[in-house]
């Protein structure tokens, strides 16, 4: 029962940054007036999926190795895949070229993290681009043009804070597997002041630009970061970071903000 407890926990935080996506999506949907493209939501969410189910796999550096739960993660990543790529073919060449690329993007991962600029930058980055040009895009390739949006270096400042608080729990194990991310060259200390610096810079325009939602979960992000020992926990510190990056949009959905 205990074990069959720990692979539910882990599940829930392999699969949480669906509600991330969907999250970003209400923010920049909000923000811009914008209607999401059906298909290209639904490429985001099954592309967010295939690509957390199949890394949890693949990754040697993942903490669960249960056949069952392993099973269930591939099986759900190839039928995500499938999905998003049946999803792919109804959006227009210009859209459905960003897939691609984040899709190889997400293949070489692995390799790529161990350079801090990938694990600090490009993570946070991809997300972003993937959360405004997929549902989003204009017609412009690749969606270069809503990039240009506002919304996008809030919530790109946002992400990335969030980003380095989920390192914090693979500080030791990075620093002996050689993975450069800020937290294994720089400590956990450096990591938190330059979370904190990203999410009160986030609120900050936020403010400027009337997003509630954003401010209420940099707010919420920093509270977090007062206690820095349950944010390295392994499972826990980067749920509790991806539920607060889920509050913008649950706050918009309510009628909250």
């Amino acid at each position: 029962m205990q074990h069959t407890g720990r692979s539910a926990l882990r599940l829930l935080h392999y699969w949480w940054p669906l509600g991330v996506g969907w999250s970003y999506m209400m923010v920049v949907q909000r923000a811009t007036s914008l209607t999401p493209n059906p298909f290209g939501l639904m490429a985001l969410l099954s592309g967010i999926l295939a690509a957390y189910s199949v890394d949890r796999v693949v990754d040697p550096g993942t903490a669960i190795r249960r056949p069952v739960v392993d099973r269930l993660l591939m099986l759900t990543g190839c039928a995500a895949g499938l999905i998003c790529l049946l999803a792919a073919l109804r959006l227009p060449l210009e859209t459905a070229a960003i897939i691609p690329v984040l899709g190889f993007t997400a293949l070489v991962y692995s390799r790529l993290k161990r350079h801090v600029v990938v694990k600090t930058v490009l993570l946070p980055a991809v997300w972003i681009w993937a959360a405004l040009a997929l549902p989003f895009n204009d017609g412009s390739w690749l969606g270069w043009h809503v990039m240009l949006q506002p919304i996008t270096v809030p919530l790109l400042l946002l992400n990335t804070a969030g980003c380095l608080l989920c390192d914090l729990k693979d500080e030791v194990s990075d620093r002996q597997e050689g993975v450069r991310s800020l937290a294994a060259v720089y400590g956990g200390s450096a990591t938190i002041r330059t979370a904190a610096a990203l999410s009160l810079a986030a609120a900050g325009l936020a403010i400027v630009e009337h997003r509630a939602g954003l401010v209420f979960s940099a707010a919420a992000l920093g509270a977090a970061m007062t206690a820095p020992s349950i944010l390295a926990i392994d499972v826990i510190g980067p749920l509790m970071v991806d539920v607060i990056l889920t509050l913008p949009g649950i706050l918009i959905s309510t009628h909250v903000v």
